[in-house]
């Protein structure tokens, strides 16, 4: 009776592994910022760049605490999985904290690089921060040549 008490343990705690590998390992949005960036106090500045292949260039600057706090809020809650899908295009977030810089790109099929494009995630259900950015329409400034 002992021995089938201890190999249905085993069993049971390498199904919880196995599906917990095929799950893949996700973190949350908040998680993967250095800890100063999810504090929207801390971040003085986010510049938002438009980044496609073709089209006129345009940034957002992002200093009222609103705005900055409104893009931190929308990502907090995204979960995301490591992938080794790199992000060519969408929008590059540039982080000017007090202590330190940050930047990272996110698309709109719900890939995100981070930490210099050596992170890449996909995004688990609702992309809420590229929904958040397209949301600031009417904030957009087209760049001049050599600006970007």
């Amino acid at each position: 009776m002992k021995k089938i008490l201890i190999i249905t343990c085993v069993i049971v705690a390498g199904v919880f592994f196995l599906v917990g590998k095929w799950g893949g390992d996700s973190k949350l949005f908040a998680q993967t910022l250095p800890s100063n960036m999810n504090e929207a106090h801390e971040i003085k500045e986010i510049t938002i760049y438009e980044v496609k292949p073709t089209g006129k260039p345009k940034a957002i600057s992002l200093t009222e605490k609103e705005d900055i706090a409104k893009i931190l809020k929308a990502g907090e809650a995204m979960e995301l999985n490591e992938t080794n899908d790199f992000v060519s295009s969408g929008y590059l977030l540039l982080f000017q904290g007090s202590k330190e810089n940050y930047a990272l790109t996110v698309n709109e099929e719900g890939n995100i690089d981070m930490n210099g494009h050596e992170e890449h995630y996909d995004i688990k259900g609702k992309n809420a921060l590229f929904q958040a950015i397209q949301g600031m329409d009417n904030q957009w400034e087209l760049l001049k040549e050599g600006e970007l």
